[in-house]
């Protein structure tokens, strides 16, 4: 009998407020930045919102995939603590975002190096994983 992960509220309004920013972003608020000529800080702030929620949605992702596999190999994997699997996430996040910011490969599509970029995927990758370690991930054992 397999158990269903049963996600923090938290967790699900932090994914659908990211894409709903996101799509918003695009959509509308970088264009109506430009349209009306933005203070610098606004246009970096909006064109470096891509990145941040990247690093969100990664973390989110690997985490619910992480604590998913240990509990369908539980027999081996029971014992893994919440802590190893959030340090695991961000680590295997970070290396995906980070390399793809540094051009050591391309995919996540065209990608021009920005250190402004580089600064909201890293803020985006910290903030999210203390936020995951500090409030837990899921609602039932697994946050042990």
């Amino acid at each position: 009998m397999e158990m269903e992960i049963q996600l923090k509220r938290y967790i699900r309004y932090l994914f659908g407020t990211s894409f709903l920013v996101f799509v918003l972003n695009k959509l509308i608020i970088r264009s109506w930045l430009i349209e009306n000529d933005a203070a610098d800080i606004f246009l970096i702030i909006t064109y470096s919102i891509p990145n941040l929620i990247e690093a969100i949605f990664g973390i989110i992702i690997l985490t619910g995939i992480l604590i998913y596999i240990r509990q369908k190999f539980n027999h081996t994997l029971g014992a893994v603590k919440n802590s190893s699997i959030n340090i695991l996430a961000l680590c295997i996040a970070s290396i995906y975002v980070i390399t793809q910011e540094l051009k050591f490969h391309n995919l996540g599509g065209n990608n021009v190096f920005d250190p402004y970029d580089l600064i909201a995927s890293i803020i985006g990758l910290l903030a999210t994983s203390c936020t995951i370690q500090l409030f837990g991930f899921t609602e039932k054992r697994n946050d042990s």
